[in-house]
């Protein structure tokens, strides 16, 4: 009488694949971005300046005139004051972003980011010099260089524009703005802690063992490399949510 033989896949032999499938899947369910925030301050004190040709150096991280009135970047959004020398406070948003930008609202102003890609849109505004665009896609995009934030590196790069000052470089190799100083590996959040809204990009990042990493950010090993082993380095020191 023929017998139906069942076989059942040993965990031990599960692949990376398939890991990285229920990886996707279980983050999928947990993540919700939008509405996560961080708390000031977190703008790294050793790069905090970015230039721009017409106005000169920008530091997003004052706290002048009040505690705190520094740049705070959130997953999804900015928010606070950068100061320049030379025109005064440069507002990013109220901290209530995402932002509208309506053009019948003025007060709805505010720069965003996409959290997906990193770019950046919407506006600021400076009372002695007016509205600067964060949204460079159309002028940069083709070349890269639109104003966003890189989460790998946990940095601005691009260039945003001011109708009365010109291009704001935020793509200096050596003078530009970062989160910090309290980011680890794999803490895209910059706040000292491992959670959900970290983990989010992890699979992404992945490239499977001995493949260079394209996001050094979660190599928590430090083996050049992106993969299981890592995201078991994250479990490990996970503080959620």
């Amino acid at each position: 009488m023929p017998q139906l033989h069942i076989w059942i896949k040993p965990r031990a032999v599960i692949d990376e694949l398939d890991m990285k499938i229920a990886l996707l899947s279980t983050i999928a369910i947990l993540i919700a971005p939008t509405g996560l925030r961080l708390a000031p301050p977190n703008i790294d004190p050793i790069h905090k300046f970015a230039w721009s040709e017409n106005i000169g150096w920008t530091n997003w991280l004052s706290d002048a005139p009040n505690p705190g009135d520094g740049v705070i970047v959130s997953p999804d959004f900015l928010a606070g004051f950068i100061w320049a020398e030379n025109i005064g406070w440069i507002n990013l948003g109220n901290g209530g972003g995402p932002y509208d930008n309506d053009p019948q609202a003025s007060s709805t102003f505010g720069v965003n980011i996409n959290f997906l890609t990193g770019d950046m849109f919407g506006k600021a505004w400076g009372e002695n010099i007016g509205w600067i665009n964060f949204d460079t896609r159309a002028t940069q995009g083709a070349t890269s260089q639109q104003a966003r934030f890189d989460y790998c590196e946990n940095r601005f790069r691009g260039y945003a524009w001011g109708e009365n000052i010109g291009w704001v470089n935020l793509d200096d190799a050596m003078n530009f703005v970062a989160m910090g100083p309290n980011c680890q590996p794999g803490d895209i959040a910059c706040d000292g802690l491992i959670g959900l809204l970290d983990y989010s990009k992890f699979p992404a990042a992945i490239t499977g063992p001995d493949q260079s990493a394209s996001c050094p950010l979660y190599d928590a090993n430090s083996d050049g490399d992106v993969d299981l082993r890592d995201f078991a380095e994250f479990q490990a020191v996970f503080t959620g949510p």
